[in-house]
C-alpha cells in the first residue's frame, strides 16, 4: 500500500500538508489521500471467531481487523474489519463494512468537508486498489502460528 512520498511536484511532502483539526480529524483532499503512503501496523483475528463451536454442515467465519498508519506527521490511521471468504474454493480476504479513520476528505476547490459517508467511500475505494491482503496473511501467520 505504499506510494511515492511526493504529493505534488511543487509541494514538499505529506507532512507539510497535514494538520490535526480541533475536532481530531486530519483533513486532506482526495488526491492527497490517494498518494499518502500507508504502512501495515497490526492485524489480528476476532476473538469470537477463535472460539466458535464446530458443527458439521454449519458455516464458520474467520474474521479480523487491521490497522494501517502513515509515516507522516500527524499520523493518519486507517483501520477496517475483514473476513475470509471460503466460498470460492480460494481463500480470499475481503473488507467488511466501512473503514475507520481519523481522515476527513475536503473538497479541493472550496476546502469544505465532504462528510463522513463520502470520506469512508473514498477510503474504501482506495483500499480496493491496494494489495493489503498479503500483509494481513503474513501478520496472521506469524501472530497465530
Amino acid at each position: 500500500m505504499q506510494y511515492s512520498s511526493a504529493i505534488e511536484p511543487h509541494r514538499k511532502g505529506p507532512s507539510d500538508l497535514l494538520k490535526v483539526s480541533h475536532d481530531g480529524y486530519v483533513r486532506m483532499t482526495r488526491y492527497v489521500l490517494l498518494k499518502l503512503p500507508l504502512i501495515h501496523f497490526l492485524s489480528g483475528l476476532d476473538e469470537d471467531s477463535l472460539h466458535l463451536p464446530m458443527h458439521g454442515g454449519m458455516e464458520s467465519t474467520i474474521s479480523g481487523y487491521t490497522e494501517w498508519l502513515s509515516s507522516s506527521v500527524p499520523v493518519v490511521s486507517i483501520g477496517w474489519d475483514w473476513r475470509l471468504n471460503l466460498m470460492t474454493g480460494v481463500l480470499r480476504y475481503e473488507r467488511e463494512g466501512w473503514p475507520r479513520s481519523n481522515v476527513m476528505i475536503i473538497d479541493a476547490e472550496n476546502g469544505r468537508d465532504v462528510g463522513d459517508d463520502a470520506t469512508a467511500e473514498m477510503i474504501a475505494l482506495r483500499l480496493e486498489h491496494c494489495s493489503w491482503e498479503d500483509e494481513i496473511r503474513k501478520q496472521i501467520a506469524v501472530r497465530y502460528a
